[in-house]
């Protein structure tokens, strides 16, 4: 092997390599539509889903005959869509911190299907208004707890820095597999 090739000019042509190989760039509106939220693209899907999750009713009290094994909160609704099938379940917030633009929730399914999802995207319903308030990625943690980081916006993040876990949350959850293709 010749070493009498300057780096510079080996590098140059490995770049005109992977220019060479790599397939052409998607077109404006290819980008544009991958931008679009998914309640946008499946509107009646999302219609369904959030019918479905404001009738769902989860239960809640200090003095339950069975206690549950976590004891941090109201549950919060959840559905949950895989490539199958649509679950009623319903999640117990752990952590919640809404500041600097960010959120950081962290959350158990109380009645999670099995196998486990690695990740799942989390949309965020209003309680209130029944629109989508964020969607992120929330990645397993252990035991069924999932951790999700965000951007959040201004407005909610006002209504929502003094939230404690044991309030009743101003959200429901739907979770999307990564799996499902829509």
């Amino acid at each position: 092997m010749k070493t009498d090739r300057p780096v510079e000019q080996l590098l140059r042509w490995r770049l005109s390599q992977a220019e060479a190989e790599a397939p052409p760039a998607p077109r404006a509106a290819r980008l544009l539509e991958m931008a679009r939220p998914w309640w946008d693209i499946w509107p009646a899907q999302f219609q369904s889903l959030v019918e479905r999750l404001g009738k769902l009713q989860v239960g809640y009290g200090h003095a339950m005959a069975e206690p549950q094994k976590s004891r941090s909160g109201h549950p919060v609704p959840v559905m949950i869509v895989r490539a199958v099938e649509e679950l009623e379940a319903s999640a117990r917030v752990l952590y919640l911190s809404a500041r600097d633009g960010r959120l950081r929730l962290r959350f158990q399914l109380e009645t999670a299907p099995t196998p486990a999802e690695p990740a799942y995207e989390v949309t965020l319903i209003s309680d209130a208004t029944a629109k989508p308030l964020l969607s992120a990625r929330a990645s397993l943690a252990a035991g069924n707890e999932y951790r999700l980081d965000a951007e959040l916006a201004g407005e909610v993040e006002g209504s929502w820095e003094q939230l404690k876990v044991t309030d009743r949350m101003p959200f429901r959850l739907i979770l999307r597999s990564e799996a499902k293709g829509g």
